[in-house]
């Protein structure tokens, strides 16, 4: 089964390459007419660079990683870190909580180098960086915090009920994780999204009366907007809807602020209010969980396989050792569903720039489009097989085409 675990894994690298080198290569080619004026020679020779550059550290980072773990595979690596970690422990709970731990460890270190340069050197020399060494260290330790807090406790329950119940476990198990879902899907960005940024009420003014205004005109209860100060982080605008009912909030982050028109502050608006008025975030949430039942359905069925375990190396199966050969036997499920979950979120966000541009105005959602585009040096001719795999959002010029 190694051999099959490698296959998979090298195919789909080389997937990713492929795509990469071919977007790259589109980079290159002449702009539609509709988008050859946003850039002037030196915006898209810098366009370009960024791009090539970015792809260049992806590419690396990518064979780094897969020949590490080829080695671990090879060598029998995660069956030793399995026997060594047994060694001193009984309690098989413990066991797998400690082995996921410390693979999660090794992989945020083996990946630490590539983030750093990306940010610190490929970003800030694009104009983009606005992350301090601070800053960083500090994401970092909230972001560990956050994830023993949340998923420490959820991972060790779906390891007990994998204990009790066995072939059935699944079925509590996606419960379990739905109610997870559900709980930060509606307040998440109230309770997490603070303890990494600052979330203010859009003060009073011409921009929240503008604002006001067309929330009245399309029976939008405005009661969650904020501004996000994305700033210290990052020069790139952003903006993004969350929650449902109560719960629903638009965050508008202050780099879009102080970047776009009034117009086009209200266009980007109506675009977040576009995907709630088509239910596009609850349809999206609810496709999502229909594919975690689906994969939970298949990781039980699986977990019945000693062969999972003893492709690794490992004397007597486990869960965490079965979990991990699974989840890189599903590589290529994964992929397919991206197509298709890329493909309906391209969609969607259509939709949403056709409902702006209807209830609003058509001049500053083209406008906002293309300066957030541009603003973040995207690429203006991108492959279609890279659109495919990679992109949620449609490329500028379908967006522009289809705003009209």
């Amino acid at each position: 089964m190694i051999e099959i675990i490698v296959l998979i894994l090298v195919a789909a690298f080389i997937l990713e390459a492929s795509l990469e080198q071919l977007n790259q290569g589109s980079a290159l080619k002449k702009p539609d007419p509709l988008v050859a004026d946003l850039y002037d020679k030196s915006g898209r020779e810098k366009s370009i660079s960024y791009g090539a550059e970015r792809n260049r550290l992806s590419l690396i980072s990518g064979a780094f990683s897969l020949s590490l773990l080829i080695l671990a595979l090879t060598f029998g690596w995660f069956a030793e870190l399995d026997r060594f970690i047994s060694n001193s422990i009984n309690n098989e709970l413990i066991i797998s909580l400690i082995f996921i731990g410390l693979l999660s460890v090794i992989s945020w270190w083996i990946s630490l180098p590539f983030t750093l340069y990306s940010t610190f050197s490929i970003e800030k020399r694009y104009g983009f960086n606005k992350t301090t060494p601070k800053l960083f260290i500090s994401d970092s330790i909230k972001g560990t915090l956050v994830s023993l807090v949340i998923g420490g406790p959820v991972l060790a329950l779906v390891i007990w009920l994998y204990q009790e119940f066995q072939e059935s476990f699944w079925i509590y198990a996606w419960f379990l994780v739905a109610a997870v879902s559900l709980f930060m899907f509606m307040f998440g960005t109230k309770l997490i999204l603070p303890l990494f940024n600052k979330l203010t009420p859009l003060p009073n003014g011409a921009l929240k009366t503008a604002i006001s205004n067309y929330c009245d005109s399309q029976g939008y209860s405005l009661k969650n907007l904020y501004v996000m100060d994305g700033s210290k982080r990052s020069t790139k605008a952003n903006a993004f809807f969350s929650g449902l009912g109560k719960s629903k909030t638009i965050v508008l982050f202050d780099t879009l602020i102080s970047k776009l028109t009034q117009d086009e502050i209200v266009a980007v608006l109506a675009h977040e209010i576009g995907h709630y008025k088509k239910r596009h975030t609850l349809a999206s949430f609810i496709a999502s969980n229909f594919q975690t039942f689906a994969i939970f359905a298949l990781f039980g069925w699986a977990l019945q396989y000693e062969e999972l375990s003893v492709a690794l190396g490992a004397e007597t199966p486990s869960f965490h050792l079965s979990a991990l050969t699974f989840f890189i036997l599903l590589t290529p499920l994964q992929i397919l569903l991206g197509l298709l979950n890329n493909s309906l979120s391209r969609k969607n966000e259509l939709a949403a720039d056709t409902f702006a541009a209807e209830t609003y105005k058509r001049a500053p959602m083209r406008s906002a489009l293309s300066k957030i585009s541009t603003d973040s040096l995207s690429n203006l001719t991108p492959h279609p097989l890279y659109v495919a795999f990679n992109y949620t959002h449609p490329p500028l010029v379908a967006r522009l085409r289809n705003v009209g």
